[in-house]
């Protein structure tokens, strides 16, 4: 793991961000908390002590495209060389919001505003880096949709919603490794599978509280969850899915569904 760059976090304040960052502090990394609550952030960075010393905060809220540009604008400004960006961040809403942008919060959350935010950042990304996104086991519930964008207006539900933002962001990392391949920089998703953290909270009093008591001691913990990302920074392996259990490529499946290119193709005409 090279220490010369820096470590972009996003959501590092979170669960998972929090044993993330943790980890890449102790490991003498110089990690960049790419936060939309920035003061959450900075008291992060207090806990950490002389780990976090050399820590930064970049503010960025992913239900927002124009803090996603200024984000990156930003990031240049303070002309980063970028050893790793760990798109961690992600929401699971029970109700239905639409952002001003005009997305589902979490459709717009987990794969567009992430994924743009990476492509916005790859000029950034060293040789020999890597780019990691969090993925989901939800992913395998739905399918790719040509209509995306309405349906997670119009038929809005939970898991069905946050697993096609996976599903999508999922494809999206698989053109992005082939492309950034010949620069040398790693592509791989993380899946941490279920872990004890505030997105798995149903807001349901009685099924929280069953939760609570029952369910949530047998999942992974935050530290657990962020394992798979720490094995992906240290692998020289690019396309791939990492878990608690192991490593495997992304589908090649993935490649033959007809839909295949709507997400990468969507992102670049973002740009």
């Amino acid at each position: 793991m090279n220490n010369d760059g820096v470590y972009i976090v996003t959501g590092a304040t979170g669960g998972i961000g929090r044993a993330i960052t943790k980890a890449l502090t102790e490991r003498g990394c110089k990690v960049v908390l790419a936060c939309r609550n920035t003061d959450k952030a900075e008291r992060l960075v207090n806990e950490l002590g002389s780990c976090g010393a050399g820590c930064d905060i970049l503010r960025l809220d992913l239900s927002s495209l124009s803090s996603v540009r200024a984000a990156a604008r930003e990031v240049a400004s303070r002309r980063y060389i970028i050893n790793a960006l760990i798109n961690n961040a992600g929401t699971m809403p029970g109700k239905l919001t639409v952002t001003d942008d005009g997305y589902e919060e979490a459709t717009q959350t987990n794969f567009v505003s992430t994924a743009l935010f990476s492509r916005l950042l790859a000029p950034f990304t060293c040789p020999g880096g890597s780019i990691v996104f969090t993925t989901s086991m939800t992913r395998r519930i739905v399918k790719l949709r040509a209509d995306w964008q309405e349906r997670a207006v119009t038929h809005h539900g939970r898991f069905t919603t946050y697993g096609r933002s996976k599903l999508m962001l999922t494809h999206f990392a698989l053109d992005f490794a082939d492309e950034l391949k010949s620069r040398d920089i790693k592509v791989n998703c993380s899946d941490p599978g279920i872990v004890d953290s505030s997105i798995i909270t149903m807001n349901n009093p009685i099924v929280d509280y069953l939760s609570d008591r029952l369910f949530r001691p047998l999942i992974s913990t935050p530290a657990q969850g962020a394992e798979p990302v720490l094995a992906a920074l240290d692998s020289n392996l690019t396309a791939c899915i990492f878990t608690r259990r192991g490593v495997k490529p992304v589908p090649e499946a993935y490649l033959h569904d007809p839909l295949h290119a709507q997400p990468a193709a969507f992102i670049k005409a973002l740009l």
